[in-house]
């Protein structure tokens, strides 16, 4: 049987037609998803923070940072301060106080702050207490460090 010039060109261009389109497999799929990772809207918004305790006389200042969704940043209890945060929607005047037992011997007044972003809206918050132990008591521990 005689192969006509038809089919010959045929055989000839597949391998060709192959490599175009495993080519074009490989390049396509890159773009969606690369799409995909920065309009995710099920990702939703990040927390960033940057948390303060300015000193009294005799107590050291810090400063640290918060991430939320997911936790990091310097803070060294992210995860719980976090929680704690989401617990209250992000305002600091509804976080649940713990135990304040020995705090109210020590005036050594403290001011804590946050300002950054909680979900995507801004947040300026600071308030002044006793002494350390009161501001991290009545912050239920978001501002130990």
């Amino acid at each position: 049987m005689r192969k006509s010039p038809r089919s010959s060109l045929s055989l000839a261009l597949r391998p060709a037609a192959v490599a175009a389109v495993g080519a074009a497999a490989l390049v396509l799929p890159a773009a969606p998803a690369i799409a995909a990772d920065t309009e995710d809207p099920a990702a939703g918004p990040q927390s960033r923070l940057v948390l303060t305790m300015t000193p009294g006389l005799h107590s050291p200042g810090s400063e640290y940072t918060l991430e939320c969704q997911p936790p990091g940043g310097t803070h060294p209890d992210a995860v719980g301060a976090c929680a704690k945060l989401s617990a209250a929607a992000g305002d600091f005047d509804k976080l649940v106080p713990t135990g304040a037992m020995g705090c109210q011997g020590l005036h050594d007044p403290v001011t804590v702050s946050a300002r950054g972003t909680w979900l995507g809206g801004e947040v300026a918050w600071s308030k002044t207490f006793g002494n350390s132990c009161e501001a991290i008591t009545a912050t239920n521990f978001v501002f130990r460090f």
